[in-house]
């Protein structure tokens, strides 16, 4: 007999961490890396019997509204807002609002769909909530998954709109936003978007790896599908290889022989595994990847980056010290590392900068292509015009005014501190008088 997929105390501190936020009112973000079941979490959340058990009695006055961004047709404000529309529309049944006013809301989807205008999607979102808040004790909470693409790209005035929502009904609207990666590191420029963004991340969640309980289970679900048994070897094989990693616990599929030594050699080129492996890559920062890289070549990584990955679960401690939390994935990163050189090295992917056997992380985009276009002209002065005309691309046009002196002499600044050894005293971008800038590389000095 195939048993349930969850328990009730499936992921349980993470789920009672965001029932707290909904309880409160509040909304949140939840960061995880990619196929480490952060879609299966959020409809874990849409069960009645566990709305009932994390929220008590009064779980029906919650109505969770799941908005699946990978159904989106168009990544546009529109089609964002039409999405979320619909989503809204199949709470007004179940809530027992009157056929009149839900006729009404059928035309106005009707409107929505025939103009294809952006405003009418927008008054249309806010007009269903308003239906949907009358009484004071409803509550409407909305899960947005895949909200990565979405938050990265499209205007600012979408994000200004579900907030004034929110606003509007206090307490009775809430937000979780389902993300691979810091909602920070996404956009370049947080300033046109900081309501909504301080609004979900004041709360976060950090969803890592199973722990064994929820590893042990998920994997003899798996199997029962197939009606396979597994033995209590295979099961914890499979937990150690994968490291609890949702995606990768789906090495349950074949029977083993033999110890994990023998193991991960068989699986760890496998193009299932490589594939699960590079998603997990790509769902990580440039920052993340170097970190990485850095400690799989022996090189030090920094210490605050090797915290952050901790707090993820993609690094553990252990009895030996620090190590990437599954054997599989670990061999994976082990691929992308360059060796380590005594020359310079910038690579664009992963995002790489080393230079004297030291790895530079935390480059923001544009203090990258800076880095970049100097280092692809190094020896030459590179002028200040050809800087801003190279580097700022498209944010140069868009600019009112262009670029200043003034900020591009503030991205080298910036530039300087991570990578120079004493930015008081520059080696490796030398300032040029009244000409702009070179990069030295340091077997010149």
């Amino acid at each position: 007999m195939e048993q349930d997929r969850y328990t009730i105390s499936y992921r349980a501190a993470k789920v009672r961490q965001v029932m707290e936020w909904i309880k409160a009112g509040q909304s949140g973000c939840l960061i995880g890396l990619r196929g480490g079941g952060k879609s299966n979490l959020l409809r874990f959340l849409l069960r009645e019997e566990v709305r009932q058990y994390y929220l008590g009695q009064d779980y029906t006055g919650f109505a969770f509204v799941l908005v699946d961004l990978l159904a989106l047709t168009e990544c546009t404000e529109w089609a964002v807002c039409e999405l979320i529309f619909d989503r809204l529309l199949g709470q007004l049944h179940p809530l027992g609002i009157e056929e009149e006013i839900i006729e009404e809301m059928m035309s106005l989807q009707r409107e929505v769909m025939r103009s294809r205008d952006l405003l009418t999607a927008y008054r249309a979102v806010e007009r269903c909530v308003d239906v949907l808040c009358r009484r004071p004790t409803q509550r409407v909470v909305l899960l947005f998954s895949e909200f990565d693409a979405v938050f990265r790209t499209l205007d600012p005035s979408l994000f200004r709109s579900l907030r004034a929502i929110r606003n509007a009904h206090k307490g009775q609207v809430s937000y979780v936003v389902v993300v691979a990666n810091d909602l920070a590191s996404l956009r370049d420029d947080l300033t046109q978007v900081e309501h909504f963004y301080r609004l979900v991340s004041r709360n976060i969640c950090i969803l890592g790896p199973f722990n064994e309980a929820d590893a042990r289970h998920m994997i003899h679900y798996l199997a029962s599908r197939r009606s396979a048994e597994l033995s209590d070897k295979d099961t914890a094989n499979v937990i150690e290889l994968s490291g609890g990693h949702a995606s990768l616990s789906l090495l349950w599929d074949t029977h083993y022989e033999g110890g994990l030594a023998e193991l991960t050699p068989a699986f760890k080129d496998e193009p299932i595994v490589q594939a699960e492996c590079r998603k997990i890559w790509e769902s990580l920062s440039e920052g993340e990847q170097a970190a990485l890289c850095a400690q799989a070549g022996g090189a030090q990584a920094d210490p605050d980056m090797l915290r952050h990955l901790k707090r993820r679960g993609v690094v553990r401690e252990g009895r030996l010290g620090t190590s990437i939390f599954s054997p599989l994935f670990a061999h994976f990163v082990h691929q992308q590392a360059p060796p380590l050189s005594i020359g310079t090295v910038i690579s664009a992917s992963p995002r790489i900068v080393q230079i004297s056997r030291r790895r530079i992380e935390n480059l923001t985009e544009l203090e990258f292509e800076m880095l970049c276009y100097l280092y692809e002209h190094r020896g030459k002065v590179c002028t200040k015009d050809e800087l801003i005309a190279n580097v700022y691309r498209r944010k140069y046009h868009r600019m009112k005014g262009g670029v200043t002196d003034e900020a591009l002499q503030t991205l080298i600044s910036r530039l300087r501190k991570k990578i120079e050894p004493d930015r008081r005293r520059p080696r490796y971008i030398v300032t040029v008088r009244e000409e702009g800038y070179r990069f030295v590389e340091p077997r010149e000095q």
